[in-house]
């Protein structure tokens, strides 16, 4: 018996979905996991606002300029022997004339490519996290990095979902010698030792880019997905409302999309936050070991990596990356947990 639970989107979604979704918001860990979560991705993905060496807002001779947000050259401010603007340099000699009436800078005045005099000094009123080995702001360098690892997972998450709920619900819905040779070619890629195949096919491929070093991950990633939409659908695929549709004339197309996969994805969510997590772990693995993403990319992994090397004269290198790494994991897993408890069909 199908029961209404009011008007619009809500009356779309069953009981049992709206009581597992109560049960995940009523769990503390939940609350805690997100608000780390959103926390870190609020602050990472608008890092320009938070950290830069460009001023957020620039007022030069009655014009008002957006130099964060917005790229200028060095021809509008009437320069003509740099192709960069130093936005510092500039604020600092047209203040004194009046060219400059307001400048406003972010409160961490530094971007994470910049380098400074200021080599491997500890935390200060300049640079909050200290400094690496290269003069470049901590600070700058961990919340750009953290920009990075989120992105990096989310689309790891997609990539592989997108992936495995294609091969999952085609060889779960269609079974046969389909199901056994596509079991054949996840045996495969399950038994390569997954840290040396993508080091050894960045190698080959002579690229340490973003997208390519996603791409050769998620390859090797989606397997588990799979078998676990595999698993559902052949649980559903012969149930009598798949049968109907069958015997209705619908098309394998259309019973796929409209009842299987609806009823085969609610236990597959549940893996989205461990997902994500395996991703920012895998970069941030890859990046530790020198085989990530290309410097100076900001990354988590690169930061430890100095970390280690230099843990008895910079501590700070250690710290500040381990921290914000333990928290967004730690936030996700919180989040993976309570989603897993709230659909536990068991419950």
């Amino acid at each position: 018996m199908k029961v209404s639970t009011g008007s619009g989107v809500w009356s779309r979604i069953s009981p049992l979905t709206l009581r597992r979704w109560k049960s995940f918001f009523r769990q503390k860990r939940a609350w805690f996991g997100l608000s780390g979560f959103l926390l870190v991705f609020c602050f990472s993905m608008t890092a320009e606002i938070w950290s830069n060496s460009k001023p957020l807002l620039l007022k030069r001779e009655g014009v008002w300029y957006f130099p964060a947000l917005k790229q200028y050259t060095a021809e509008t401010f009437g320069i003509t022997d740099s192709f960069v603007v130093d936005y510092r340099e500039l604020v600092k000699a047209e203040s004194g004339s009046g060219k400059v009436s307001y400048a406003l800078f972010p409160l961490n005045p530094w971007d994470p490519f910049e380098q400074t005099s200021d080599v491997m000094t500890g935390p200060s009123s300049s640079h909050w996290l200290g400094t690496d080995s290269l003069g470049r702001d901590v600070a700058a360098r961990l919340m750009y990095g953290l920009r990075v690892s989120l992105s990096y997972g989310i689309l790891f998450w997609l990539a592989c979902f997108f992936i495995g709920i294609i091969v999952g619900s085609v060889q779960g819905y269609f079974a046969g010698r389909l199901d056994f040779f596509t079991e054949r070619v996840k045996e495969l890629i399950e038994i390569l030792p997954f840290l040396s195949v993508v080091i050894l096919i960045n190698g080959l491929m002579k690229s340490d880019s973003f997208w390519v070093t996603l791409m050769v991950v998620v390859l090797l990633s989606w397997v588990g997905i799979a078998s676990q939409l595999r698993a559902q659908v052949l649980s559903i695929r012969n149930r009598e409302y798949c049968e109907a549709a069958r015997a209705a004339g619908a098309r394998n197309a259309r019973i796929i999309f409209t009842h299987v996969l609806p009823n085969a994805l609610t236990p597959i969510l549940t893996l989205t936050p461990f997902t994500i997590s395996g991703g920012i772990t895998t970069l941030a693995v890859l990046d530790y070991l020198g085989f990530g993403l290309s410097p100076p990319t900001p990354s988590l992994g690169e930061l430890l990596s100095q970390g280690r090397a230099y843990i008895q004269n910079a501590p700070w290198l250690l710290i500040a990356p381990t921290v914000s790494l333990s928290w967004l994991l730690i936030s996700i897993n919180l989040v993976g947990e309570a989603l897993r408890q709230a659909f536990d069909p068991r419950r």
